[in-house]
């Protein structure tokens, strides 16, 4: 009955600005894939720039438009944004250069819109790997979607539009920061305080579906965040410590091992056994991309672990050929119980929660849980998955 009430007070009182959620899934080309529950990010994105009015920030790991595919109209409506007089800039991580210095130029040759390149690995040990969108202060995207053709038609994604001012005004602050740092900022001189961040304390009423729930943010990597801002890891965790019937994870990569060392980091994993010796149901899909390496001795392992599956996503090659570093899923998020959710940009591997810049939305209540839980189930009974074999010698599989 409240959460009746509270619904229609939001609709009947345009002042009160309710917040809304729509969740976006990229459905690669000659898949079975869609949920009914979700819309698809590249006209979301043009959506987006579209209504943009004053300014457009664009934090990407990286950008890799191809002639005729998907976001080539997106780079349009960014540049015709700017010459209709939004203020649009862009950030980019360095390490990814190769690949976004063939759009970059071209996007930026005209007026208002400014790029600056962040070389996260001198900032914070690893990479700038968030992907998100504000508009005109007053709504975001946000999810596993790179700024890259392949992300809206060749790769599983999930990512989520976030209508809300305050959820606008702290992934504002992340990307303000982040400008600035990338323009030569020290760290500790980048972030200002916001008030009343959306976290754990203060979160907010969103619609979704015409549903209400209550939603939060968090972020990575702890030591560069603003004041306030909650921690993207230990608001994982404590989902999995939380959970009491089941969890559904799908993502990319899993490991214990930050890149390029030997030294285990084994909190997650526990978690995850833990949460399976009290009796939860804990089903995980990882990417085909995991497999054929160090990680896989962990990956069975943890197969074998009580109440707990993992089944491994691999998609067949395109008809139209082989396309390089695709036909992968690349979703990253976790659901609990039915009733609460995460959505990230960050794989499940410790240098993306400890060095590396991520951001996740945190939804409660079984309206925003709803549509993850049904990408999640129709990828488990999907014809693309099949459960982890301890016996199995995995071969890498051909990204390039």
């Amino acid at each position: 009955m409240k959460k009746r009430l509270l619904v229609i007070l939001l609709l009947a009182a345009p002042s009160l600005r309710a917040a809304e959620i729509e969740f976006a899934e990229s459905v690669p080309e000659e898949t079975v894939y869609g949920s009914t529950l979700t819309a698809r990010p590249a006209q979301m994105w043009i959506e987006m720039i579209n209504g943009a009015s004053k300014t457009l920030e664009l934090e990407q790991f990286y950008i890799a438009d191809k002639p005729g595919e998907a976001l080539e109209p997106v780079l349009a409506v960014v540049r015709a944004a700017a010459a209709r007089g939004v203020k649009v800039r862009i950030i980019v991580e360095k390490a990814m250069m190769k690949e976004t210095s063939n759009a970059l130029p071209g996007l930026t040759a005209g007026k208002n819109i400014e790029a600056r390149i962040i070389e996260f690995k001198k900032i914070g040990g690893g990479i700038q790997h968030a992907k998100f969108i504000v508009a005109d202060g007053r709504e975001v995207f946000v999810g596993s979607q790179n700024f890259d053709w392949r992300a809206l038609s060749q790769i599983h994604e999930v990512g989520a539009r976030i209508k809300s001012e305050r959820a606008a005004r702290d992934f504002g602050a992340i990307f303000e920061a982040d400008w600035a740092m990338a323009g030569g900022a020290e760290p500790g001189k980048a972030f200002g305080k916001t008030a009343k961040p959306l976290n754990a304390a203060n979160p907010e009423t969103a619609l979704v579906g015409g549903a209400a729930v209550k939603y939060r943010l968090a972020f990575s990597p702890a030591g560069l965040l603003p004041r306030g801002f909650d921690i993207e890891i230990k608001e994982l965790l404590k989902l999995i410590k939380g959970a009491r019937r089941t969890i559904h994870v799908q993502v990319m990569n899993y490991s214990l091992f930050p890149y390029g060392k030997k030294n285990r980091w084994e909190e997650l994993d526990n978690a995850l056994r833990e949460a399976g010796k009290r009796e939860v149901k804990v089903e995980m899909i990882f990417a085909d991309w995991s497999m054929g390496g160090r990680d896989d001795k962990d990956i069975k392992s943890l197969s074998q672990a009580i109440n707990v599956s993992v089944k491994i996503a691999s998609f067949p090659v395109n008809s139209k050929g082989f396309v390089p570093f695709s036909r992968v899923d690349h979703s990253k998020y976790i659901v609990v119980d039915g009733e609460k959710a995460m959505l990230s940009t960050s794989n499940w591997s410790p240098d993306y929660f400890t060095a590396t810049r991520g951001a996740a939305l945190i939804v409660e209540g079984a309206a925003g849980a709803a549509p993850l839980e049904d990408i999640f189930a129709r990828a488990w009974n999907g014809p693309y998955v099949t459960p982890v074999d301890p016996a199995k010698t995995y071969i890498p599989v051909k990204k390039i």
